[in-house]
């Protein structure tokens, strides 16, 4: 018999995921934290996605060069915010770099790098890793192998999964939902009401802290916080981190 598992997936190491976590911790959520090593304390700005694809969060046409704060946490910061029990983290690029063209060497300084500074920086080994920008390369896939790596997370593109499978054989990791999809909620419903099968079923949202700035309806903490409580009353879901979708990898320990 299968089993239910919902996990979370957010990228950059930014200032927003303070509240996040806070949200994990009062409903039993688990999740992952995708961080560059080379870019702690980086501060910026990132303006609002715009014109997305239909069924995706809308662009708001009243605000159309919007900015959000982008703002990474310090070496330190990441240090403590991050070691906290509910959290894996896992690599996203030493720099954040545009991985489709990365020559081996450039590759090699991407996730070597971030694999091995991130491990000793939390003392457990990196297994888990997000492609910036969802981008990557031949070079980059036989890095992350040669690092040991157990998945490689890529991200949802505004389409409404048919089901909740997932292939613990392929290295690339296909998220379910984006959180600003239109379909999130009802999407989740779905999950939660669908009873466990033969094989396992499995819920994955990433995002982006600045995200839930925006205001709107789904970038919004009163909606995550309802979308993480809806799972909190679930009595068949396990909430794990991305690294605990793996459970027989003799690698996934902390």
């Amino acid at each position: 018999m299968g089993e239910k598992y919902f996990t979370v997936s957010y990228d950059d190491g930014l200032e927003q995921d303070r509240r996040i976590i806070a949200l994990m911790e009062r409903y039993g959520i688990r999740g992952t934290f995708n961080l560059s090593s080379g870019m702690f304390g980086k501060k910026s700005y990132i303006r609002r996605v715009g014109a997305l694809s239909k069924g995706a969060a809308q662009k708001d046409s009243a605000h159309p060069e919007e900015y959000y704060d982008h703002f990474a946490l310090s070496k330190s910061e990441a240090q403590r915010l991050y070691s906290h029990p509910n959290v894996e983290v896992a690599s996203h690029g030493a720099h954040h770099l545009v991985q489709t063209d990365l020559s081996p060497e450039e590759a090699e300084e991407e996730i070597t790098r971030d694999f091995t500074e991130l491990s000793e920086l939390f003392g457990y080994r990196i297994v888990g890793h997000a492609f910036p920008k969802d981008t990557y390369n031949q070079n980059v896939l036989d890095a992350l192998k040669r690092n040991g790596a157990l998945y490689a997370r890529r991200v949802a593109r505004f389409k409404e999964p048919k089901d909740f499978s997932f292939d613990r054989s392929s290295l690339i990791l296909m998220p379910t939902c984006w959180q600003l999809d239109t379909y999130v909620k009802p999407l989740l419903q779905r999950f939660l009401d669908t009873p466990a099968g033969k094989d396992d079923m499995v819920f994955f949202m990433w995002g982006h802290g600045y995200e839930l700035d925006y205001g709107t309806a789904q970038g919004s903490y009163d909606h995550l916080e309802e979308l993480f409580k809806m799972v909190s009353k679930a009595g068949d879901v396990h909430c794990v981190t991305n690294r605990e979708l793996y459970p027989d990898s003799p690698r996934n320990n902390k």
